[in-house]
């Protein structure tokens, strides 16, 4: 699997006021995989708007993903949205970018727009990232997913870099 990072510019006004307008499509996805929070001005509902998705199918949608803890998939949207309930980023997400992987398989999914990290308001979720990243860059992972295309916060992307590259490197040494 090919991952792109995709440095995303958030305006200042979107930062200061912790408020997500614009979406920045990514071209030739079959599925967009966004964070299910729909409460206020949330990357998910830049996303929505963007793509004009029905707003109830989204909201509902978003509230069933988060009350079961796992990776919803929403067929009647276009592209495919996988929708993965909300974390705190302090915890090991291994579960969930493997629900993630399964949902993407399982769709057939080749081309995914990863927009979990595209607008961070605190400081980078080491933790969680790292643990995506020990499942994503596994030489055994079995996937449909051919390229996917990781949006991160232009304000972090010199942190986001260097763990991609600690990894990076660990696996070119081997165990």
């Amino acid at each position: 699997m090919e991952i792109i990072f995709r440095a995303i510019y958030n305006q200042p006004d979107e930062t200061e006021i912790g408020h997500k307008i614009w979406h920045r499509e990514s071209l030739f996805v079959d599925a967009v995989s966004a964070t299910a929070n729909t409460g206020g001005f949330t990357p998910l509902t830049a996303i929505a708007r963007f793509f004009d998705w029905d707003r109830d199918v989204i909201n509902a949608a978003s509230s069933q993903c988060n009350s079961v803890g796992q990776i919803a998939v929403i067929k009647e949207v276009n592209p495919l949205l996988l929708l993965v309930p909300k974390t705190d980023g302090r915890h090991d997400e291994t579960f969930l970018i493997n629900d993630l992987i399964a949902a993407a398989n399982a769709t057939h999914t080749e081309v995914l727009s990863f927009t979990h990290f595209g607008f961070i308001q605190n400081k980078l979720p080491e933790l969680e990232i790292r643990s995506i990243l020990g499942v994503l860059m596994n030489p055994d992972l079995k996937t449909s997913i051919r390229v996917l295309v990781w949006d991160i916060d232009l304000r972090h992307r010199s942190e986001m870099m260097r763990i991609y590259d600690e990894y990076k490197k660990k696996i070119k040494k081997g165990p």
